[in-house]
């Protein structure tokens, strides 16, 4: 009797298609990192360079998904001088003010923030700034309101080596 060296191989296919086709094809549905991976598409800049608004718009999305968290290390996103507009006082957002805000907002807001990302930016309004309309960002579900920390546009300023809300 001869013995085919293939056979035992070609046994193990059917069931390795099996599992191989349970791997794929749906989303999971989880909220997405809190620190974008490179190449994320729900980043994609529409109206402006990518290489160049990235990094601001990433400010931005971390301090929305910080306001989500409670997470006052957001508050080092922020110029002084917004942060004296938005919050009372310099050091107002770390000083109680970002807890403050927090709690003006509905819980459905909260959980609109957890699903924000900031897709696109616009020029201006100075040179080497850029502005997020609120009606610009997406969420995953249905939007927060705007109001309070929730502005209805953010101006991203570099300051230094960093993007910073600037108004």
């Amino acid at each position: 009797m001869r013995v085919r060296p293939f056979l035992p191989a070609l046994s193990l296919l059917p069931a390795l298609a099996l599992g191989l086709g349970a791997c794929g094809g749906k989303q999971e549905a989880g909220m997405p990192p809190l620190t974008p991976e490179p190449g994320d598409s729900r980043l994609v800049d529409l109206t402006a360079p990518a290489k160049d608004s990235l990094p601001a718009r990433l400010v931005l999305y971390k301090f929305l998904r910080g306001v989500a968290a409670g997470n006052v290390k957001v508050c080092g996103l922020l110029a002084p001088a917004y942060d004296r507009a938005a919050f009372g006082r310099a050091g107002g957002c770390k000083s109680g003010g970002l807890a403050a805000a927090r709690a003006k907002l509905r819980p459905a807001d909260l959980a609109a923030l957890r699903g924000v990302t900031v897709p696109t930016c616009d020029d201006g309004p100075d040179e080497g700034e850029y502005t997020v309309a609120f009606g610009d960002l997406k969420w995953k579900g249905d939007p927060a309101r705007p109001g309070g920390v929730l502005a209805a546009k953010f101006t991203l300023r570099k300051t230094g080596a960093r993007w910073l809300i600037a108004g």
